[in-house]
């Protein structure tokens, strides 16, 4: 099972939201009718700095020979996704945010889907 074309999409999707919390958060929340103190302003930069760091690990191994660390790593791209995609839903439950908020929720929600589906079937 090829999983070149959804490590190209994480790396794409991380890179996207990950340059955007890091320079320009307070823009980024204000798009999505968020207002961050200055505190939650450096996590979100953290956060960016970390979806960075998965970018560079997608775009790096999405063309490696099948191996059990690229299945591990799929693993723990459907930990990540689920985990945010099930946040997305409750902050839209709960009202935070504006209608934009679906975007970061359709997101996860579509590499949660597809990473999932290629661990469950045993794409290394």
């Amino acid at each position: 099972m090829n999983v070149k074309p959804a490590f190209i999409y994480g790396a794409v999707t991380c890179v996207v939201y990950g340059i955007g919390l890091v320079f320009i958060p307070s823009t980024m929340a204000s798009w999505f009718d968020l207002n961050p103190t200055k505190e939650l302003t450096l996590i979100a930069q953290a956060f960016g700095a970390a979806l960075l760091g998965y970018a560079v690990i997608f775009w790096m191994t999405r063309g490696d020979t099948p191996s059990e660390t690229r299945r591990n790593i799929v693993l723990g791209e459907v930990v990540h996704s689920l985990i945010a995609t099930i946040i997305w839903i409750l902050a839209i439950v709960a009202g935070i945010g504006n209608t934009l908020m679906f975007l970061p929720l359709f997101s996860h929600a579509s590499l949660v889907i597809w990473f999932g589906f290629l661990y469950f079937k045993g794409a290394k």
